[in-house]
């Protein structure tokens, strides 16, 4: 069990969404320290990691998979532009369900150090990402909300694309 209290938070929402989450030593490089996707799970080795809240994007790129391909994910994600933005919204999503510090969410060593810019930009309500997240049912955009009798993002219907 994470002995810090944000990331045994992230690892049991994690949990309880459906997606395995393990803790071990990470035997190959990864592009986020202390933590690896391996066959469509999370290995989180607690000691080599930045920020908890890093969890929550590799958590992201396993949520938003298809579920019929999701046990193939091993290793660095590769997913296209518009994957990786829904994957940044998610973990917004996810960050404000969770009540994290939204400075701890999206930080200066986080997103190829766009960080602070995304940061910036959500805490202004300007999201990226979130027109996907709509697509594949797991949220409603602010502009559609009224029409669709919905709460708006970052308010998420559901957490895993089927």
């Amino acid at each position: 069990m994470p002995q810090d209290e944000t990331l045994r938070r992230i690892v049991d929402f994690i949990r309880s969404i459906g997606i395995e989450v393990n803790e071990g030593a990470i035997t190959r490089e990864t592009l986020v320290p202390g933590m690896d996707i391996v066959r469509g799970t999370l290995l989180v080795d607690e000691t080599m990691m930045c920020k908890p809240a890093d969890l929550l994007h590799e958590a992201a790129h396993i949520a938003l998979t298809a579920a019929s391909t999701r046990n193939t994910l091993d290793g660095t994600a590769d997913t296209s532009p518009a994957e990786e933005v829904s994957a940044i919204a998610w973990t917004w999503a996810a960050s404000r369900y969770l009540d994290i510090d939204p400075a701890e969410t999206f930080h200066v060593d986080v997103i190829s150090g766009n960080g602070p810019t995304l940061l910036e930009n959500f805490l202004e309500r300007r999201y990226v990402g979130v027109p996907m997240l709509q697509y594949w049912g797991l949220t409603v955009e602010p502009k559609n909300a009224v029409e669709r009798g919905a709460d708006p993002y970052p308010h998420m219907l559901r957490w895993l694309r089927g």
